[in-house]
């Protein structure tokens, strides 16, 4: 047995002896650091738990001491790194020779003894031989090779050390069942190799039957599934698993194996599984994962495959929600992908509903040079429709990275792109809205690709239907606040991005439809009324009065309002921790789950209506997932319901972002007249359209210096009165409008 407290006892020991010790690099038999990460990650199962355990305070150990040797801040720090990594490399050493796991070899003039290997037992159609190579004293090499007996004849080549010990961990997939023979050489600098014969030995496999059935209806239905072998903590791809890769367009991650950006257990590799599979299996412990999406309880089992027999498995993850009695369907407004054929659809359709959402805006993308992610056509003629599952075909066009952000369009009749009017997002939104779409901003929760100049520019002109923040897990709120806090609605939208996300609706939104029966068209109106929320976790809701998210009600002054809010969850999916009401993007009341059983919050409180203000809610369950609604807004005395100690702050934000649009076109002009971007169309096209753009920023200038001026009528309105801002007061919790 291996002792963690002797190790660590040895590391708090270093410290003391560093005071004679000249600085050194550390002395650590080449290759060891991959070798022991290959044998923690790929082939724990060579060690008994005890050993593991052992070997994986070592690896943390080492690592460790290699950060202080890169990083310290003195040459003290970086040798007390070194002796840690030389203290971890001696006690590695020390026990890799103790392990009994290992095949010896020794190697003399012009052979291998033993010159045949084996048969060496696997345990499947992966596993590894660990061989410990003896040619003379002398220093030790390490050695980690994998060897895909799928693709490779099966030669296995050793760069042993010269008068030493090598230890080569030889990691073998795709097994054949029984015996099999490979050829060895040991390779040794400048003398002729030496050769030896490997036989292996792999078990017969037996057959898993896996089935999901929906909660729903009792019938088989797509899932996302993750099958790992307890034995090599590696997956298994389901046999009918969805292969995505001529969709993507070569964009992103475009395998079918999916990494969901979810926290825990919920995270990982997952497939898209779209009917019952029939599948070999080597012996061994199992773990199946099955995912749908953020309605359904994760479920997770063990079983055992015997080889030889059949295992059969069915199973019904169960909904601990669905939000579709109450009226909110699910989607998720950015996914791109192509669609040309039935297969096409067949493919996106099962993944939509392995994830339990209902709308997919499916976008083909542009830039200043091509397109991407064709689409059959747009329309709803062109939208996969099963059952309540919807494909509809968007775009993401206009798209410009150091320029003006990305743009997102919904529920449009065909592409809007013309590359003479690149710049000029407000020709597309125009086209947008006579088509019957929606036009909105993404990646604004991550401000990335200058999308606060785009916003600036065409918020101000009532052009932006909603705006992306909540993506890749991290829900962004500051700039979208800046906007609702000058007066300007927006609704909250959500999307995954795929093939660069994770998987849809890893973060989806919820659009209110109420009684009326879904269709994509009655879904895309709820997002126009701005009747959303999002997350990618907990489930949420919030009135004020009887007013929904996207609502404005206009009110007497002194009125105080009555804001409801309640968020749910459960434990295995998303626990509710924390509720908050949010005005002007301050949180002005919040509660908490007191309760480890309880699987919801309720705020009842009553908030006075001032001056005017927006008001929504935001939650967090305790897996860090989280929730934010589209606010509702609060008109009174004919004054805009902007947060008005901060509109001169944020009137400068605008100028700003006005003022770098102002200097990317003159670059660009200058460029264009010096001959400099003659061959770069996204410089020239700016350049081109550079007089257009301005006349943009003059409107956008205009319009924020009317809110200026507003501002300043504003001022004796206000002036004496209480802009009420005090804490929220609660009052006896009301039924919620949505029960679980």
């Amino acid at each position: 047995m291996y002792s963690l407290a002797r190790l660590t006892r040895c590391f708090v020991l270093i410290a003391s002896m560093l005071m004679s010790v000249q600085f050194a690099w550390a002395d650590v038999p080449s290759g060891m650091p991959k070798f022991i990460g290959a044998l923690l990650q790929k082939h724990s199962y060579l060690l008994e738990p005890h050993e593991r355990e052992f070997v994986d305070q070592l690896n943390r150990q080492f690592r460790e001491g290699e950060h202080k040797r890169r990083n310290g801040r003195d040459d003290t720090e970086k040798q007390v790194g070194v002796e840690q990594m030389n203290l971890a490399a001696r006690e590695f050493l020390r026990i890799v020779g103790d392990m009994d796991l290992s095949i010896h070899v020794t190697l003399e003039k012009d052979k291998a003894v033993p010159s045949i290997i084996g048969p060496h037992p696997m345990p499947g159609d992966r596993g590894a031989v660990l061989l410990r190579v003896e040619d003379g004293q002398g220093e030790a090499r390490f050695i980690a090779i994998e060897i895909d007996l799928a693709e490779k004849s099966g030669d296995i080549k050793i760069d042993c050390v010269p008068q030493g010990i090598t230890y080569a961990l030889v990691g073998l997939n795709h097994l054949p069942v029984e015996r099999s023979t490979l050829s060895v050489e040991f390779q040794r600098g400048h003398l002729d190799p030496v050769k030896a014969l490997m036989a292996v030995r792999a078990p017969g496999s037996g057959q898993l039957s896996l089935a999901v059935l929906s909660d729903d209806s009792g019938e088989p239905t797509p899932a996302m599934v993750r099958l790992t072998s307890l034995r090599d903590n590696r997956d298994r791809k389901p046999t009918n698993a969805v292969d995505l890769t001529p969709q993507f367009d070569n964009q992103g991650p475009t395998t079918g194996h999916r990494r969901a950006r979810l926290p825990g257990k919920l995270g990982g590799d997952w497939w898209i599984v779209p009917e019952p599979f029939n599948m070999a299996l080597t012996p061994g412990d199992y773990e199946v994962a099955i995912r749908r999406g953020a309605e359904h309880v994760p479920l997770f089992d063990t079983i055992r495959v015997h080889s030889g027999e059949a295992t059969e498995r069915t199973y019904r993850p169960k909904r601990w929600v669905d939000m579709r009695q109450a009226g909110w369907y699910s989607g998720d407004d950015h996914v791109h992908c192509q669609i040309l054929s039935d297969g096409d659809a067949r493919r996106l359709m099962a993944w939509s509903q392995a994830e339990d959402v209902h709308v997919v805006n499916v976008v083909k993308m542009g830039d200043v040079f091509r397109t991407f992610f064709e689409q059959r056509g747009f329309g709803e003629d062109y939208r996969v429709i099963d059952y309540d599952y919807v494909l509809s075909p968007g775009q993401e066009c206009p798209r410009t990275h150091g320029q003006l952000g990305h743009t997102l369009a919904m529920a449009t009749t065909s592409m809007v792109r013309d590359t003479d009017n690149y710049f000029l997002y407000d020709w597309v939104a125009d086209t947008v809205h006579d088509q019957g779409g929606l036009f909105g901003f993404a990646h604004v929760g991550e401000g990335a690709f200058h999308v606060h100049r785009g916003l600036t520019l065409w918020v101000p002109q009532m052009m932006v239907d909603f705006a992306e923040v909540l993506q890749m897990a991290e829900l962004g709120t500051d700039l979208w606040y800046e906007f609702l806090d000058l007066g300007f609605k927006m609704t909250a939208s959500a999307g995954s991005d795929v093939p660069w996300g994770g998987t849809i609706g890893e973060v989806r939104m919820f659009a209110f439809i109420g009684n009326e029966p879904f269709s994509a068209d009655a879904w895309f109106e709820a997002v126009r009324k701005g009747r959303t929320f999002v997350t990618d976790g907990p489930m949420l809701e919030l009135s004020v009065d009887d007013a929904m998210p996207g609502d404005e009600i206009n009110v007497e002054p002194g009125h105080r309002l009555t804001v409801r809010a309640r968020t749910w969850g459960h434990p295995e999916r998303a626990d509710p921790e924390r509720l908050e009401i949010v005005r002007h993007g301050e949180v002005i009341h919040t509660a908490y789950s007191d309760d480890k059983n309880a699987d919801q919050i309720i705020v009842g409180v009553e908030v006075g209506a001032g001056h005017g203000c927006w008001l929504a809610a935001r939650a967090y369950a305790a897996n860090g997932t989280k929730a934010h609604t589209t606010p509702v807004y609060v008109t009174t005395g004919g004054l805009r319901f902007w947060n008005y100690g901060r509109v001169e702050e944020l009137l400068a934000k605008r100028t700003e972002s006005l003022n770098q649009v102002e200097h990317i076109i003159a670059t660009a002009k200058r460029q264009l007249e010096s001959g400099d971007i003659d061959a770069h169309q996204t410089f020239r096209q700016l350049a081109l359209q550079g007089n257009a753009l301005l006349e943009r920023v003059k409107i956008a200038r205009n319009i924020y210096h009317e809110l200026h001026e507003s501002a300043e009528r504003e001022r004796v309105i206000r002036k004496g009165t209480i802009d009420s801002k005090r804490h929220a007061r609660p009052y006896a919790d009301r039924e919620p409008a949505v029960q679980k």
